[in-house]
């Protein structure tokens, strides 16, 4: 397969994240953005953040191609960028969580349970993708991913670390609201988990919007 090839099957955010490394500059700041704004545009839930966080990884390796002697620094700033995303990502299915909390008789115990699942594995599922991605990847940037996968196990990422104290204050505030939604007995039959995950998303949205004018601010003040 060619070099084209491989560019025209890849999806729109990682095109953009290919770009991004391509082009150098503050690749952290652009992969973030790129990732939040992949995030926020559909539901925010486990099988679509691990698409995107597969996405993002596969454009930043065929990205360095041109990134020459910065091969290893190019990849560690996606991986922060999209890092820094996922943190944000966790945020917004904490404020999701505590909304649905809220309206006990519209969702079940598993669904909320569900829910915080998806907070509890958002690290290892991006350890899991970023060794799958290292294993597909061919030449520096495989040895360089694979490096960075056994950096990163050791080492909690920003969305680990937002996730769990996320997890933490939700079981404080939801262990007798879950008790309570046992009881309420909500077995109506809706796409409950999903609406979470469409909430989460708009919760994304606006904390996104927030990050890029804060960062607009600060650049115009320069």
């Amino acid at each position: 397969m060619t070099d084209q090839d491989k560019t025209e099957n890849l999806s729109s955010e990682a095109k953009a994240v290919k770009t991004a490394v391509e082009d150098g500059g503050n690749i952290r700041a652009k992969v973030r953005k790129i990732t939040l704004d992949a995030l926020h545009r559909g539901m925010l839930d486990a099988q679509e953040t691990r698409r995107v966080v597969r996405s993002v990884m596969q454009g930043a390796s065929q990205g360095v191609s041109k990134a020459g002697g910065k091969t290893k620094h190019a990849l560690g700033e996606a991986l922060a960028g999209m890092d820094e995303a996922l943190a944000k990502s966790a945020e917004a299915y904490k404020l999701a969580i505590e909304e649905a909390a809220g309206r006990l008789r519209d969702f079940s115990r598993h669904d909320l349970e569900k829910a915080v699942n998806n907070l509890h594995t958002l690290e290892s599922m991006l350890l899991d993708t970023l060794k799958e991605v290292a294993d597909q990847s061919a030449g520096e940037a495989r040895e360089i991913y694979q490096s960075l996968a056994r950096h990163t196990k050791v080492n909690a990422t920003s969305a680990g670390a937002t996730a769990a104290a996320a997890i933490t204050s939700l079981e404080k505030k939801l262990g007798r609201t879950l008790r309570e939604v046992a009881v309420a007995g909500s077995d109506v039959a809706l796409n409950t988990t999903s609406k979470i995950a469409e909430a989460a998303a708009g919760f994304l949205a606006g904390l996104s919007d927030a990050l890029h004018d804060k960062a607009k601010s600060l650049r115009e003040k320069r």
